[in-house]
């Protein structure tokens, strides 16, 4: 019986071989799955999407894969493994550089921003600013649905600066709502800005929401201008954002408040806004589905729109908020990532280079190796960036 087992049970040092090699391979295929990911110039499909925005907004956390290669490289090493070890060092040098080149790309471009990045924020939250809600109030009710918007008031009144600003979500106009991004919404009270983050109604594979989301923020917006003095707000001081998705509303509604295409939801009058803030929005969906390769997209926007821009070229006009830019559009900030492969980046240049036909105050804030909702990662250096242009652009034209 124990001659038997001679043959049966690996010996200590095969079996921690064995081991060694398994671990090994499992880290060699995740870490290359993200690097694939990362080099990819578009994303296929909703997995791989994922992972790209994964890997960009949490980019310095990839040092975690890093240490974890280096420690298999040493006990590989160790045990005569040169081929494991080979293996091991090659792709922990890959994480190294696709974690050191954003790094350097976005520190530079932080400086040209006159922003301090900081590692410490990497890991934290808004220093300042209410942590939740401190009310919510369905603004309005369609076909027996229910809307809700929270509010995000100051904690201290006295520092108020009786402005508003309105939030959209995002997510392909069929998923989403409005507790994402809270960070963001503490974040803009700790600077006196009340807060309006508003559900919507969103498509689905039965019924597309052309016809509902577009309107239902024209009446939200309309709503806080009619409950202005509920909340301490001067109606001449309310701005609207949005990511994604939520960005296309943002622009639309800020772009068509003086047009009859769109009739908010409810019985409102004003629905103008001051400035708009824009994170990576699509402006011209024509372009954004014939432009994009993202099979995901396009089935969104098809899904949204009810057909492809042959089947409903109308819809595609009127909810694409370039068709809307004139003279009279607010001034505009738009923040969009150069890796961006959920919306692509000339959804936002073409839309910039129509507001400068125009003589439209706007300003371009472009991240270099930054991926679609890089936002939701609050401290990531992206995000610093952001906020840095986003804090002086509300100040300029929404506070001051």
């Amino acid at each position: 019986m124990d001659h038997l087992d001679t043959f049966t049970t690996p010996p200590p040092k095969r079996r921690r071989h064995i081991a060694l090699r398994a671990l090994t391979t499992l880290w060699a295929l995740v870490t290359a799955f993200i690097l694939f990911c990362m080099v990819l110039p578009v994303a296929p499909d909703v997995l791989i999407f994922g992972v790209a925005v994964f890997a960009f907004t949490y980019n310095p956390f990839l040092l975690i894969f890093a240490l974890i290669g280096g420690l298999l490289l040493l006990l590989a090493w160790r045990r005569r493994l040169r081929v494991l070890s080979a293996v091991a060092a090659a792709l922990t040098l890959a994480v190294l550089v696709a974690v050191a080149v954003p790094t350097v790309r976005l520190a530079t471009t932080a400086a040209e921003n006159d922003v301090t990045l900081s590692v410490p924020q990497l890991f934290a939250g808004p220093a300042d600013g209410v942590t939740a809600p401190t009310a919510s109030t369905i603004y309005t009710t369609v076909d027996g649905e229910d809307l809700t918007m929270d509010v995000w008031q100051p904690e201290n009144q006295a520092d108020a600066s009786n402005s508003a600003l309105v939030y959209v979500y995002g997510g392909g106009f069929e998923s989403g709502d409005r507790t994402q991004w809270a960070a963001y919404f503490q974040h803009l009270t700790s600077q006196g800005i009340t807060v309006f983050s508003m559900d919507y109604r969103l498509s689905t594979p039965q019924e597309p929401s052309w016809n509902k989301a577009a309107s239902d923020v024209r009446c939200a917006v309309g709503w806080v201008h009619q409950n202005a003095d509920a909340y301490g707000i001067d109606t001449e001081r309310v701005a609207i954002s949005g990511g994604s998705a939520g960005g296309n509303l943002a622009l639309l509604t800020a772009y068509s408040s003086d047009s009859a295409a769109i009739t908010p939801s409810c019985d409102v009058e004003d629905t103008s806004v001051r400035a708009v803030v824009d994170f990576y929005g699509p402006s011209d969906l024509v372009n954004l589905y014939e432009g994009t390769p993202s099979v995901p997209v396009q089935a969104s926007l098809r899904q949204y729109l009810g057909g492809t821009p042959e089947t409903q070229p109308e819809r595609y006009r009127d909810l694409s908020p370039v068709t809307y830019v004139d003279a009279d559009a607010p001034p505009t900030l738009i923040i969009h990532g150069l890796h961006d492969t959920g919306v692509q980046l000339d959804e936002s240049t073409n839309l910039s280079e129509r507001l400068d036909a125009v003589g439209v105050e706007n300003e371009v804030v472009l991240l270099p190796d930054t991926e679609h909702a890089f936002d939701a990662a609050f401290g990531s250096f992206a995000n610093q960036i952001a906020q840095q242009r986003v804090t002086e652009f509300l100040q300029k034209h929404l506070i001051g």
